[in-house]
């Protein structure tokens, strides 16, 4: 990768050589023709040697006096394209920093510098254009997944509370009781997913703003301990190393909801028989737990991103992971090492 300008600085420099490489020859033959007219004019005869002493002398003169002025030619252009360039692309790289730093989520507003170039200003203007579109279709989209799940809770509950009724019946065959158990399991399922959905709307929309100091250690300890029976059910070894007294900024709630999810995560993704290693000091939190292969990273934190109809889990609990710990600034990295799958966040 190069920068624009520097392309074409570096074709007008082969081009500039190419031109001096072809006058030096041009040059010299000129000079000698010069000089032989000058012999021929004033009758001057001189020895083969010393002709040839003169023409070395022409070469060497044309050649050191070419090359003296292409450097200064070239240095002086270098420098001065350098310098116009650089006020003259500065509109460009603020309009790009802007956009770098935009975050959709954020809602922040982009208000590009006023230009007097009219390729730039135009460039801005598109820009405007097309980011206040993203920002509306970024937000009817919330509206439409808050409103949904608003609207979805009622329903569903009543549908629960029929499924129990029935379940309740004393008149229900094996195969019914068994059908209506499997809709009560992807009834759970749908009801969380709603859940989900409701609280990454509400994340998004700036919701539990509160913060507090948090002591983690004492939190990531309540939750291993809750999900200590679930990991034995599955007959996994789970590891833990867990620092003393380490304290985060943030609100409680999520930061629960973000170790819930790590640990449920690994817990529900892991062959029985096998290993979840839990891992905290002052700066990090890391879990991890074997795995036959690589997930793909770039699915791995979007919405339904690894989700399908074989997977126990909603596919919302590392988006869910991933908007808290950007709420809060934290750096969230997946690696797959020796067959060991790891979530990182370090804060």
């Amino acid at each position: 990768m190069s920068k624009l300008l520097n392309r074409s600085l570096k074709r007008f420099l082969v081009y500039a050589g190419i031109i001096l490489a072809g006058s030096i020859p041009v040059y010299y033959l000129t000079m000698s023709r010069l000089w032989q007219y000058e012999l021929d004019e004033h009758n001057v005869i001189v020895t083969p040697e010393a002709g040839r002493e003169d023409s070395y002398l022409i070469i060497v003169a044309v050649t050191s006096l070419t090359a003296l002025f292409f450097i200064l030619l070239m240095g002086g252009f270098i420098l001065l394209n350098r310098r116009i360039s650089r006020r003259l692309w500065q509109p460009f790289y603020r309009s790009l920093e802007q956009i770098r730093l935009f975050d959709l989520g954020a809602q922040q507003k982009v208000v590009f510098e006023p230009t007097d170039v009219d390729e730039f200003a135009a460039l801005n203007q598109s820009l405007d254009k097309l980011i206040a579109g993203n920002i509306a279709a970024y937000n009817q989209q919330q509206e439409f997944a808050d409103n949904a799940s608003h609207e979805l809770q009622t329903p569903l509950a009543i549908i629960q509370s029929k499924l129990d009724l029935l379940l309740q019946s004393k008149s229900l065959t094996n195969e019914q009781f068994t059908i209506i158990e499997e809709a009560n399991k992807a009834l759970a399922r749908v009801t969380r997913i709603n859940k989900n959905l409701l609280l990454l709307t509400k994340i998004e929309n700036s919701q539990f703003m509160e913060k507090e100091a948090i002591c983690l250690t004492e939190l990531l300890e309540q939750a291993i301990a809750v999900f200590t029976s679930f990991s034995e059910d599955k007959q996994l070894a789970l590891q833990t190393h867990i620092a003393p007294g380490v304290q985060v900024e943030g609100n409680k709630i999520l930061v629960e909801i973000m170790l819930n999810n790590l640990i449920t995560n690994a817990i529900r993704h892991t062959a029985a028989g096998g290993t979840i290693d839990i891992h905290l000091t002052a700066n990090n939190l890391s879990v991890s737990n074997t795995g036959a292969t690589p997930l793909q990273q770039e699915q791995l934190f979007k919405r339904f991103g690894a989700t399908s109809a074989h997977t126990p889990g909603t596919g919302l609990g590392l988006a869910l992971v991933k908007q808290i710990g950007h709420r809060y600034g934290w750096h969230i990295t997946y690696a797959f090492k020796d067959h060991l799958h790891t979530f990182s966040i370090g804060f």
